[in-house]
């Protein structure tokens, strides 16, 4: 009986393997014929089909060998609390499915808005489960997201310099919009892919020291390129969990020699990408529909190569200086951190700058929540508030959102320029709140407290770099929305995370 267990569970691990491997390295490149036009339809079609097969072959091997073979593979197996925590949000978003004011006009299986309905929440929730009861972490997963970030990059790139890969750009969108790039589509849904990628390469070349050269090269050309690509895209909400996130894991860098010399070629490699930028220099031409590369190496690009090279050569240096400090140094850290934000905060409260995001957040910090500040996120964010109190405890059903908001300020809308479909409150926690309610929200925060909690508890070298790009993504999810081109990462990621800590033995390549 043992052994016919341990040949179910290897049978189950190869499921989720090929799982991970076609969501990591497959989906995010995955396009259909019509380009950027139906770009949704076609990941939320791909993504189901894949997400369900997954779980279906899962529900077979475990019926297979529980009807044919007597195995009762759950006997002794017990969930966790982060696994029940999930399986209460799959419940609350059927029932807040199914008991929804539109359930009967709208399909809320799909969903109204960005296909956030109920097949795709299940799905995020069964892969979650799946990955972390079936799966085993190997390192090579790691590689599998670096690789991931430079295939998606390199579209970028050729896309930027006028190629057009996959004929993504049709009929209305030139190939010198960068409004839209890659096979993901919109630049916020790059910059929210980023957050999860970009780390996990930034976090494994700076934490693992077990890397391989071949490795090491791989993590960096996925930062060089995806930061070049971030430059060209300049989407505030990334920038500010990129930053956030290297404030939150600055003391932990600076523990030792080795992680400080790596970061200083990391950051390096990051000014290098916007020094290519500057040095290629396209420029595109409206009346021959195509675009130029004006090449140039000015005195900025001079001092962009001098800094770089400063960095890489203190970084050399250091890594031939060991030292290694206590962990208070990550106290007194914190707290210098928190000194120098609260200075920051001070400055910005009484130094009344001109215009950007430093006037609106001084203008914030002394009640001024004007509908424009943000790029209108505050205009979405305030009347988003004033519609919790209508369904506060379980929302009005999954991906519902848009008939709410839409139904009552239309003429909000239309007062502050052309009429938009606003589908969601740019925060990925207020649009939860009306959609799932109080309960579906504290539910999914609870869950997220846990995966953290246990992630610092349990942590070690490879389930640190996935709880750095978790907690990136937490944070852009403030400022954007779930989406299922980028959302089945995530949970896929926390899934990763959590066998990461959990598995008795991680296989290492």
């Amino acid at each position: 009986m043992q052994g016919l267990l341990k040949k179910e569970a290897e049978i189950l691990e190869v499921i989720t393997e090929v799982f991970v491997f076609s969501m990591i390295l497959i989906f995010p490149l995955i396009v259909d014929k019509t380009g950027f036009f139906h770009i949704l339809e076609c990941k939320w079609y791909s993504y189901v089909t894949i997400a369900t097969i997954y779980v279906i072959m899962n529900v077979l091997v475990i019926m297979y060998f529980r009807l044919f073979r007597k195995v009762k593979y759950f006997e002794n197996r017990k969930l966790s609390v982060v696994q029940w925590l999930a399986i209460v949000f799959l419940l609350v978003n059927i029932l807040s499915c199914f008991l929804s004011p539109f359930f009967g006009e709208y399909n809320l299986f799909i969903g109204v808005g960005r296909r956030e309905g109920l097949i795709s929440m299940s799905l995020y929730v069964l892969s979650f489960l799946g990955v972390s009861m079936f799966g085993k972490f190997k390192r090579r997963y790691i590689e599998y997201l670096s690789i991931s970030s430079i295939l998606i990059s390199l579209i970028a790139v050729l896309q930027y310099i006028g190629f057009n890969p996959f004929n993504m750009y049709q009929d209305g969108i030139g190939t010198h919009n960068v409004s839209f790039m890659t096979t993901i589509g919109n630049v916020d849904f790059i910059s929210a892919l980023y957050c999860l990628l970009l780390t996990v390469s930034f976090s494994a070349f700076v934490f693992l020291d077990n890397n391989k050269k071949w490795e090491r090269i791989i993590h960096l050309l996925s930062v060089l390129m995806g930061f070049f690509i971030i430059g060209i895209i300049d989407v505030q909400s990334g920038k500010v969990a990129f930053l956030g996130t290297l404030v939150i894991i600055f003391p932990f860098i600076i523990l030792n020699n080795k992680r400080l010399a790596r970061f200083l070629i990391m950051l390096a490699t990051v000014l290098m990408s916007y020094c290519i930028n500057i040095i290629l220099n396209p420029e595109y031409h409206y009346s021959l529909h195509r675009v130029g590369l004006y090449f140039q190496f000015n005195y900025i690009v001079v001092l962009f190569l001098l800094v770089c090279s400063l960095l890489i050569y203190l970084g050399y240096t250091l890594n031939k200086l060991p030292y290694d400090c206590s962990k208070m140094v990550v106290k007194y850290s914190y707290l210098g951190i928190f000194c120098c934000g609260i200075v920051a905060l001070l400055g910005v409260y009484f130094i009344n700058f001109k215009s950007g995001i430093l006037y609106e957040m001084h203008e914030l910090l002394h009640g001024n929540f004007s509908d424009e500040f943000g790029t209108y996120r505050i205009f979405l964010w305030k009347r988003t508030i004033s519609l919790i109190s209508q369904y506060p405890i379980i929302g009005s059903g999954p991906d519902t959102f848009a008939i709410r908001f839409m139904a009552k300020y239309t003429a909000d809308i239309m007062a502050i320029g052309p009429l938009t479909i606003n589908d969601t409150a740019a925060n990925v926690y207020l649009t939860m709140i009306i959609n799932l309610g109080i309960l579906g929200l504290i539910n999914y925060l609870t869950f997220i407290f846990y995966q953290l909690k246990m992630g610092i508890k349990k942590i070690n070298e490879y389930s640190s770099v996935l709880l750095v790009a978790i907690i990136c993504y937490l944070i852009q999810d403030f400022f954007n929305l779930s989406l299922v081109i980028v959302t089945p990462i995530f949970w896929l990621l926390m899934g990763l995370h959590y066998i990461s800590i959990n598995n008795s033995c991680i296989e290492k390549e």
